[in-house]
């Protein structure tokens, strides 16, 4: 670029200081002819004062000045994509975990013990006390015995008729807010953006190679919590609420008609109390005990028994298949 700047630069200069020259000596000529002229109207003419006109002439001169030029060089810019690394993880997964386990170990301590060694049993043993005979303990009851009893009866209350009855009727009521309009609502749109990259390139990764895996480790959980959302209404609505209207019944002529009517009334059963009755002496009483008895059973006992064993010679039993086997 600065090869072909330079150049032009010099063919332009040129050509301004050509131009230059050339009007300079047009000037030169003007101002001769002019200097004739005047000679010759002062032979003919009584002389008159002239006044000269001066031409001036400005020259541009171009002079190269270096300035910035902006030059688009494309390089490379490394970003980070990321991308799934599988990893090998045996189904089901081994987790380790240290559990305290407390374990008892048995000291052995000298203690003295003195022989013969003492103990000392409680036996229980019947103790009998001589009573005369079982007698009569008379309890004076008066009599009829009073036995006092608590009956429930009936209380009137009175009650005006009609009956006031005060209940609270929930009704609409109306308050304005205000709410500004145009109503403003923010809007999250998602879009795509689309990030230039020249070409895909390879990226070396290991295959395989070591994980680490801290036991324990945290594990982040994430609990929810319920939220109140408010609903902006624009106005309030109309609800129908269902009011009580008077129903009319009619009422028939009174005429005498039977009414069943459940009366509570008294049911005497018998309950069985405690009488206590004070005894002067203390009596006997027998409880069974039971005593260790020794018996004798019989073990047996496992001893050895010679059994004779017989021997059969060849020649009997030859004598004994020829003679008459098998006869009775």
């Amino acid at each position: 670029m600065r090869m072909f700047v330079l150049p032009c630069l010099a063919v332009c200069v040129a050509l301004a200081h050509c131009g230059g020259a050339v009007e300079d000596k047009k000037a030169e000529g003007d101002g001769k002819t002019v200097e004739k002229r005047g000679l010759h109207l002062g032979d003919y003419h009584h002389y008159q004062p002239h006044h000269e006109h001066i031409k001036t002439v400005t020259i541009e001169k171009k002079i190269p000045v270096p300035y910035t030029v902006t030059k688009h060089v494309p390089y490379t810019v490394e970003k980070k994509i990321p991308y799934e690394v599988k990893v090998d993880v045996p189904q089901p997964y081994i987790v380790e975990k240290k559990v305290p386990v407390h374990v008892k170990e048995y000291v052995k301590v000298p203690v003295h013990v003195p022989k013969p060694y003492e103990v000392i049993k409680k036996i229980p043993y019947e103790v009998k006390v001589p009573v005369d005979k079982p007698y009569e303990v008379k309890v004076p009851v008066p009599q009829p015995y009073e036995v006092i009893k608590k009956i429930p009866y009936e209380v009137k209350v009175p009650v005006p008729q009609p009956y006031e009855v005060i209940k609270k009727v929930p009704h609409e009521v109306k308050v304005e807010v205000p709410v500004p309009k145009p109503y403003e609502v923010i809007k999250k749109v998602p879009y795509e953006v689309k990030y230039e990259v020249e070409k895909p390139y390879d990226v070396e990764v290991p295959k395989p190679y070591d994980v680490e895996v801290e036991k324990p480790y945290t594990v982040v959980v994430e609990k929810k919590v319920p939220y109140e959302v408010k609903v902006p209404v624009d106005k309030p609505y109309k609800v129908e609420v269902e009011k009580p209207y008077p129903v009319h019944v009619k009422v028939p002529v009174p005429q005498p008609y039977t009414v069943e009517k459940k009366v509570p009334y008294t049911v005497e059963k018998p309950v069985p109390y405690e009488v206590k009755v004070p005894i002067e002496k203390p009596i006997p009483v027998y409880t069974e005990v039971k005593v260790p008895i020794h018996k004798e059973i019989p073990v047996p006992e496992k001893y050895h028994v010679e059994v004779p064993i017989f021997k059969h010679h060849h020649e009997d039993h030859h004598d004994y298949h020829s003679h008459g086997h098998g006869h009775y």
